[in-house]
Parts: structure tokens; sequence; C-alpha cells
């Protein structure tokens, strides 16, 4: 056989989609004949057909080399066989031998739009996003209904947080085709950025409607309804993304702090044993535990948790702001100040870290110093309500009422509906002997919870001294019903029928107040309401 017969035996092999027979064949002819510039661009073809773009492209290069005739028909094939090993390359991720072959495959074919939005694609991947908007608009001026540079020049924009065009690249590439779920999914991941909630959910909807199984829109849907506060919908997305992937190490992570949202704690615990079983070296997740331990009152378990997050990252803010409570609580005030301050020093805007630094510093009983941490709170966040609460308590202890006051109002003004901002400025009100002020604020926290005995005792004691006795006994009695041990109530309450003359009824309460003292084991109160009991015994 000569090299014209091995030439059409590898093309009828080549038809057949025998490609090594045929590529066999080829190298035979060129054995004979090896400026033979046909047999190269079939053996190229042969190549190409098995994905081998490398040794196609080199084949093409040798016909055209040997026949410059054949150029204008090989550089087509030439262009694809550049485009597909560039696509082969990217999954690889040799991005830049991708962009070159991307650039190989337009200068033969510059109007090959779908190498350049793959060349925007990989620019994309190396974060230049501009070059990749600018590689999609040239896809896209080739042709205009190129439903996939629409979508990717949306990621583009996307990532430069330009929301409102990447959404009208989304909603172009959805005019074109409705059922194209993946931009259903990034449309859904802008309108999160954008906080527009219940259109991301829709997005997400319209995915999982479309692709059932796609875990990404189950968790990201999660996420979004977890911001909204419906922890249960949210648990359920991430329990269908697990049962469809149980390697998600973060969402175990997610799902954990929904159910410690919701008060599981130990479901939590469980999700953060999962997730470090699959990854025993993130800090997050022995942090997410640590939480969870806290929560639980196991204290220790949570420190020692807080401690390996930070063995694995030592700048790991949440772990020493969460150790701190944990100490704090534990009355280790000095240690959570230690960690406190380092939460700031990694930090220096950490609001809520001045705060508890303050707690723990007052807890000491360093209170100017807990007051210059609340203050420094207070510049960083105006509306950290739990720092004017805290600063008004500590002044308080301090007998700076009218400071205290001040406080407890702002955190009013900030959410007028906890009860103890309103007792407490009562306490302050009253300690200022403003009585019917503080009335009106024993008013205000009855009114919000009826089920604190300190706020009818207290509110008790300013009508009496307003002599207002039927009052008083009414608002007393209130307060021993709900707390039947309450021994200073006994105490007013003996106090004012001794004043309306009811000598008996005094002598039971006070009775029943040195009961309890004595079952307390307070001996010296005991001995003093029994002298007041003998006095009037008399």
């Amino acid at each position: 056989m000569n090299a014209e017969d091995f030439l059409h035996q590898g093309i009828n092999k080549n038809s057949q989609g025998d490609y090594q027979g045929a590529i066999a064949s080829f190298n035979s002819a060129l054995q004979i004949n090896p400026d033979f510039a046909e047999v190269y661009q079939n053996r190229g073809n042969a190549y190409f057909a098995m994905g081998d773009y490398q040794n196609a492209i080199a084949d093409y290069h040798s016909s055209i080399k040997i026949n410059p005739a054949l150029a204008a028909q090989i550089n087509f094939d030439m262009s694809i066989a550049y485009y597909n090993q560039g696509l082969t390359l990217c999954e690889q991720g040799d991005y830049p031998k991708a962009i070159e072959n991307f650039n190989s495959a337009l200068e033969l074919n510059p109007n090959f739009a779908e190498a350049y939005s793959n060349r925007g694609n990989v620019r994309y991947q190396l974060k230049d996003y501009q070059s990749a908007i600018a590689d999609q608009n040239l896809a896209l001026r080739l042709d205009p209904n190129f439903i996939d540079a629409y979508h990717n020049r949306g990621n583009a924009r996307y990532a430069l947080a330009d929301y409102q065009e990447a959404i009208a690249d989304y909603n172009r590439a959805l005019t074109i085709n409705p059922n194209y779920a993946t931009a259903y999914y990034n449309r859904g991941l802008v309108y999160t950025s954008l906080k527009e909630y219940e259109k991301a959910i829709a997005d997400f909807n319209q995915t999982l409607k479309l692709h059932p199984d796609d875990v990404q829109a189950y968790y990201n849907r999660g996420l979004v309804r977890a911001i909204l506060g419906d922890y249960q919908a949210a648990i359920e997305d991430y329990d269908h993304a697990l049962e469809q992937n149980p390697y998600l190490v973060l969402v175990y992570g997610f799902r954990a702090n929904a159910r410690s949202q919701l008060g599981d704690f130990q479901g939590a615990l469980a999700d953060c044993n999962e997730l470090l079983q699959l990854h025993p070296h993130l800090a997050e997740g022995y942090c997410d535990r640590a939480t969870a331990h806290r929560s639980l009152g196991n204290y220790q378990e949570a420190i020692a948790d807080y401690d390996r997050a930070l063995e694995i990252n030592s700048n790991l803010i949440e772990a020493y702001y969460g150790r701190a409570i944990a100490r704090d609580a534990l009355e280790d005030f000095a240690g959570a100040i230690v960690d406190n301050q380092k939460a700031i020093q990694l930090n220096p805007n950490f609001s809520q870290a001045y705060c508890n630094l303050g707690n723990a510093r007052r807890n000491l009983g360093d209170e100017r110093g807990a007051i210059e941490d609340y203050n420094s709170a207070l510049q960083l966040n105006a509306d950290l309500i739990e720092a004017y609460y805290n600063r008004g308590s500590t002044y308080f202890v301090l007998e700076d009422y009218e400071r205290a006051i001040a406080d407890y109002t702002k955190a009013i003004k900030i959410n007028p509906s906890t009860a103890a901002f309103y007792s407490d400025r009562a306490n302050a009100r009253y300690a200022l002997e403003d009585f019917q002020g503080a009335i009106e604020d024993y008013d205000r926290a009855i009114t919000i919870d009826k089920s604190v005995a300190e706020n009818w005792y207290n509110r008790g004691r300013s009508y009496s001294l307003l002599g207002d006795f039927q009052q008083a006994l009414l608002d007393l009695n209130q307060a021993l019903d709900l707390e039947p041990h309450f021994a200073s109530a006994y105490i007013v309450r003996a106090d004012i029928r001794h004043n309306l003359g009811d000598i008996e009824s005094a002598i039971a309460d006070f009775q029943k107040a040195a009961d309890l003292y004595q079952q307390e084991g307070n001996t010296q109160y005991y001995q003093q309401i029994i002298d007041i009991i003998r006095k009037l015994q008399q």
C-alpha cells in the first residue's frame, strides 16, 4: 500500500469512529511520505475527536506549514481545538494557559463568541472582573441572544457589587430561557446581598422547582430564612442539603446556629460534633460547639473548646469574646477582662466587647473603670441598649441616681417594652424620694410583666410612703401571692397594718417574716423581728 492508500484507509476508519485505527493508518502514510499535508490534517481530526487537542493542534500546524493553501480550511478546526483545549485547561485550574488557548482560537477566528465568553469566565476566576465583563460584551456583540454570556456578565457584575446591573443581566438571560435555573439561583444571591429576602427566597424556590437536587439552593434559602428568623424552615432546608451531601461541613455549622436560636443546644452540639469529625482543624467549629456548651451552662467544656479554637487560630475574635462570657459566668472576672481586652485589640470597634469588659470590671468593684468602658461602647454604637442599662446600673451603685435615671431613660427610648428598664428607673426615683415618679414607672413595669413580685412590693412601699395604705396593701398582697417566701413584703405589710391599728394581723405578718428568716438561718434578722413581736404583744 502506498501513502494515498493509507490516507484513505485512515479517513474510512475515522468516519467509523475507530480513531486509534485511523491514527495508525495515518502514521503508516507518514512513514512513506513525511510531507503529506492532508495526512497531518486528517490525523489532527482524529486526535480532535478523541479530545487530544494538543496533538490535534500540532498536526494542524504541520499541515499548514507544508501546504499553506490548507490554512483557510484548517484554521476553523484549529480554532475549535484551541478553544476545547482552553476548556480542558480551565477545568484543570490552569487559567493562564487556558487564556493563551482562547487567545489563539480568537486569532484564528475573531468571530468566535463562545471563545470570548469562556475567556471571560477564566478572567472571572482570576478575579479580573472588568476584563471578564469586556469579554462577555464582545461575545454579546457577536451574538445578542447568547444566554450564557448574559448570565456570566451578571456574575462578574455581582462580584463587583454592581447589583442592579447584575440583576438586569440575569433578567435578560431568563427572558431568553425562563427555565435557566442557575440564573434564578444567582439572582437569588444578589437579592440576598440587597437584603431583598422575599425576592431571594422566590428565586431559590424557582431554582429548586427546576432542579430539585440543587444543594446550594437549599442551604442558601436556609440562610435567608434564618436571617428572617424562620429557624425551623431554615433547618428543614439544611436537612435537605445534608441528605443529598452529608459532607457539607459549613452546613452543619449553619444548622447548629439555627438550632441554637430555637434553644435546641443539644442538637447544636450534635451538629458541631459532625462538623468537627469532618474537619477537625476548623477553629470556627470549636467556637460554635463552645457556644452551645455555654448555652447549656457547661462553662468548663465551653472554655476547653474556645481554647482549642484559639490554638488553631489565635486571632479568632469570637473565641476570645465567647470565652470571656464563659469566664464571667464562672466568676473569673479577671480572666473575662483579659479576653475582652484581646477581642478589642483585634477589633477596636467591637462595642459589645467594651460593654462586657465594663460588666467584668463592675463585678470586680471597679465601677469607674466600668463606666469608662460603657462610654467607649456607646461612642462606637450609640444604640447599644445594654451599655446604657449597665451604665445606669453602675451609676445606681455609685448612688448617682440622676445619671442612672438618664441612662435608663435612654434604654427605654430604644426599647420601651422591657419591664426591667422601668423598674430600675423606678428604684432610682425611689432613692431620690420621688415616690410618685417611682409609682408611674412601677406601673409600666407591671403592665409589661405582672409576674415580678419585687415590682408589686416596691410599688406598695411607694404607696405606703405617700400615705396610700390601702393601695399599698393591695400591692403587697399581690407580691406575696407571687412569692410566698418574701420576708421583706411581710415586714412592710406588718408595718402598715400596725399603723392602721390592726395589731393582730401585724403580729401575724411579723411572725411569718421571722419564720422565714429562721428557715434561712438568718439569726440576726430573726431575733430583731421576734423583739418587735414581743413589744407589740405587751
